[in-house]
């Protein structure tokens, strides 16, 4: 799930996917219109609707600390994340790949709930000693808000539904139990699956006794938490099919390369055709600046190849997007070519330097292999 950018911490990048806006108006204007005037009676209305912008952003930026305090766990336990994305559902850290053990899986968990438990008693605290010092209560009732809203989002967050916190802690005390993190992760999913269908037949429920919004809040809820289970789940088998495979086993290298200036009908018939490649890394002044698929020419009408150059046309590189490490297992480039709707991605260095290409058909065609080979 891809967003905006809009800033970066701790060398994590913060992306706003564009659903956000829709619950972040959402709920400035249910807060601004209906729960705050019933709680400030003597408020004017362009204070309701400050009161309630101070309230929503106090809590979204609650569930970006929530975020960051998973994602700060894992980059100490030795992951990289490498964005974190707010949604109409919440928030969502991008891991490169699973914890390695169950310690780690434990603590990266269960530091997210702790820290929403701390700022909601840290916000109602606050709201106590406002309230204490007789200061505006317009001051006060934000702080409340955002204090429950946190201490409700710890404890549904704990509910043991994966990929819930809580269904994270439970796959980690069964890994380390059973010594299995597919059995874990078996379990603690079908948790989560049953957690979403009973979600969704609570919103029908409330959908039936008239409650249109909420009803369709449980149901959205119940099916997201239901899917995420169920590809949480197919992601660690793949992760166990692909178990030892880094990109570098699979890469093509070295990377055929076209000029950016040379004519579509040249790359055509001095390029396409004679390297037999779909795929060709687009070169200027001795760097990779793009990429440049046969479908990208296919769509420009063969009358214009002659006076259309590669780089009109071309895909332009985008390192965070277009590009793994040779190093990084199979699984996670195969799951950043699904992510970002790529077939191919250009594989790199350490050093950033681009040294192959790996497609979804090289992913794909170990996995028939090893699954026909398996006894």
């Amino acid at each position: 799930m891809k967003g905006w950018r809009i800033g970066r911490i701790a060398g994590i990048s913060i992306e706003i996917h564009f659903t956000w806006l829709v619950i972040f108006g959402l709920i400035l204007y249910k807060f601004s219109t209906d729960l705050l005037p019933s709680m400030l009676p003597d408020a004017r209305p362009e204070q309701l609707w400050i009161a309630g912008l101070a309230t929503a952003i106090l809590a979204f930026g609650s569930l970006l600390l929530h975020e960051l305090a998973h994602s700060l766990m894992a980059q100490r336990l030795g992951a990289t994340v490498s964005r974190i994305t707010l949604f109409i559902l919440g928030g969502v850290a991008q891991m490169t790949r699973e914890p390695k053990n169950p310690a780690s899986e434990f603590k990266i968990s269960i530091v997210g709930p702790l820290s929403s438990i701390l700022l909601g008693g840290g916000f109602i605290g606050a709201y106590w000693a406002i309230t204490k010092f007789d200061l505006p209560k317009l001051w006060a009732i934000p702080c409340l808000l955002v204090g429950e809203i946190n201490i409700a989002l710890a404890v549904f967050n704990m509910l043991p539904a994966f990929p819930l916190d809580g269904g994270r802690v439970l796959r980690s005390i069964l890994w380390w139990r059973w010594r299995s993190r597919e059995r874990a992760t078996r379990i603690a999913s079908a948790a989560g699956r049953w957690l979403g269908y009973l979600m969704m037949g609570l919103g029908v429920v409330q959908l039936i006794a008239t409650d249109v919004t909420g009803g369709l809040w449980t149901l959205a809820l119940g099916w997201l938490l239901s899917t995420m289970a169920t590809a949480s789940y197919q992601r660690v088998q793949l992760s166990q099919a692909l178990d030892g495979v880094h990109v570098h086993d699979l890469m093509t290298s070295p990377v055929a390369t076209i000029p950016a200036a040379v004519p579509l009908q040249r790359a055509v018939f001095d390029y396409f055709l004679v390297t037999g490649f779909a795929t060709l890394a687009v070169e200027e002044n001795g760097e990779i600046v793009g990429v440049l698929h046969r479908d990208q020419i296919q769509a420009v009408d063969q009358s214009l190849w002659l006076g259309t150059s590669v780089a009109e046309v071309m895909r332009p590189l985008d390192r965070d997007k277009m590009t793994v490490r040779a190093d990084e297992d199979a699984v996670e480039a195969l799951m950043k070519m699904a992510e970002s709707g790529l077939e191919r991605l250009l594989v790199v260095d350490w050093r950033g330097t681009v040294i192959g290409i790996i497609t979804q058909s090289d992913v794909v065609r170990l996995l028939k292999m090893r699954g026909e080979l398996r006894p």
